[in-house]
């Protein structure tokens, strides 16, 4: 699609008959370049209409903003810029993306988009790790940033936590993936970037619904809002015939279902009630999981080596990716023998004491549920929850972690701009008995010196993260690092 089939599909509508051929596109004014396009969006801190001055100023040769706005700001700037194209579009968002994907129009064949409150990530590392084992060159894209073949590149989403880019750098990736010959690609789809449509120019070949629990209520207010989010993969973006690989034991999933039968996606189902992939048995074993699997009438059966049964579904769900994508089922079967977790994901980082990025009542349930078998002795969890975020998830982890293990201290998380200390109160209100050490560096030591041998103990939140918010201040911490470092003396 390019700028002509945009005005004749009224994605983008004229504002007079001056229409510039640009040369590149930016969402930024600071990075216009000469003879390029801004697209002025509207964003949840700042304007893009405010910035079209500076835009025009660096030589922008064409402007989009959103109805309604775009034809205030022509009579400002017309008489300045004469030669400029001013274009308005009724959905400004969908249109970025469509414009990113005609200036960047390259994008691998075999694309997985993986969504779901948990698991995206090792959904989609797993995804890339069993297409390296089949001998296939590919890639994941998301919280840990590109890894092309195992080597890491620097984030393309810089340091603002995003694990879906704005629609030009994901373009931008999505081009040099396929110049580079890298054609399997597994991505995450988060639910902010289905919403502000990042995702929508994609050609997707199959997405993974892993499952939906609260979180995010700050951005989406209700969790009917949140699901809806998440649908918009498969009831708006995926093309008809592709894959929808479903969680066949999540609440949601008639509901699923039915939507993706109604936009003719082909369904690959995995879990215990699962169709495609249906799980037999899983039994915990000493470093890892005896799995057994059926597929397509054939009995496979054999030893995961990561703990917990969410990971046994992170792994299925990948499979079925893997298979929809015309993988060899045998040696992807193979390759889930030699999987490897992603870091902050159940990782040990040192004997007995795991770091996990279990931020929501959900994936913290799932990762204490996942040590359990592996405690003789007592299970720790050290966790806290983070600052000008859905704050309605906070009493439900307390609920969690005082149900499910067995000592638990509340420590800070990223406050960012609350009161660290009244984050932990609405923690501990639900959580009876738990102590209370408000700095992670000392409640980590202390954990650590108060453990026996044959405890277990989480440190739950920050998984991979190597910073603490607090404030404006952006503070160097790294949970398997101050774990390594071992308690205080």
């Amino acid at each position: 699609m390019n700028l002509a089939s945009l005005i004749k599909e009224n994605f983008l509508i004229p504002l007079g008959n001056n229409i510039n051929k640009p040369t590149s596109i930016s969402l930024n004014s600071k990075t216009v370049q000469n003879g390029g396009l801004f697209v002025a969006i509207p964003g949840l801190k700042h304007d893009g209409a405010a910035y079209v001055d500076e835009a025009l100023q660096r030589g922008a040769v064409c402007i989009v903003s959103p109805q309604g706005v775009g034809e205030k700001l022509l009579p400002l700037f017309k008489d300045r810029y004469p030669h400029v194209s001013f274009f308005v579009t009724p959905e400004i968002r969908k249109t970025a993306s469509c414009l990113a994907a005609c200036f960047y129009p390259l994008q691998p064949d075999n694309i997985v988009a993986v969504t779901g409150t948990n698991g995206k990530t090792s959904v989609a590392s797993f995804i890339r790790q069993i297409w390296g084992y089949l001998g296939v060159p590919a890639a994941s894209l998301g919280t840990l940033g590109l890894i092309v073949e195992g080597r890491s590149l620097p984030p393309p989403t810089g340091t603002d936590g995003l694990n879906s880019p704005d629609p030009i750098k994901l373009h931008q990736i999505l081009q040099s993936l396929k110049e580079e010959q890298i054609n399997h690609l597994a991505f995450e789809a988060s639910s902010h970037g289905l919403h502000q449509h990042r995702l929508d120019s994609v050609n997707i070949k199959a997405a993974v619904f892993t499952n939906f629990t609260n979180d995010h209520l700050d951005y989406h207010h209700t969790l009917e809002a949140y699901f809806e989010a998440k649908c918009r993969l498969f009831d708006e973006i995926m093309f008809h015939g592709t894959h929808a690989i479903l969680n066949a034991d999540m609440p949601e999933y008639e509901q699923l279902l039915i939507l993706c039968q109604k936009r003719n996606l082909s369904p690959v189902t995995f879990g215990k009630a699962g169709q495609s992939i249906r799980l037999v048995s899983v039994i915990p074993e000493a470093e890892g999981q005896d799995v057994m699997l059926s597929i397509k009438n054939e009995t496979y059966n054999f030893s995961f080596p990561l703990v917990g049964e969410f990971q046994v579904y992170n792994m299925m769900a990948a499979l079925g990716a893997v298979i929809a994508c015309d993988g060899n089922i045998t040696r992807a079967i193979e390759a889930c023998m030699n999987l490897k977790g992603v870091p902050g994901r159940l990782e040990e980082a040192s004997h007995g004491v795991y770091v996990d990025y279990a931020h929501t009542p959900d994936g913290l349930y799932r990762a204490l549920k996942a040590l359990r078998p592996h405690t003789k002795g007592n299970l720790w969890v050290v966790f806290g929850c983070g600052g000008n975020r859905d704050a309605l998830k906070r009493s439900l982890m307390g609920e969690v972690a005082a149900k499910l293990a067995d000592k638990v201290i509340i420590t800070d998380d990223n406050p960012r701009h609350e009161d660290a200390s009244s984050i932990r109160q609405q923690i501990l209100a639900s959580c009876p008995g738990a102590q209370e050490i408000g700095l992670r560096r000392e409640a980590i030591s202390y954990v650590l010196k108060e453990k026996k041998s044959d405890d277990v103990v989480l440190i739950a939140g920050k998984g991979h993260e190597t910073y603490q918010l607090v404030g404006d201040q952006v503070l160097p911490f790294n949970d398997v690092e101050e774990v390594q470092k071992g308690p205080k003396q």
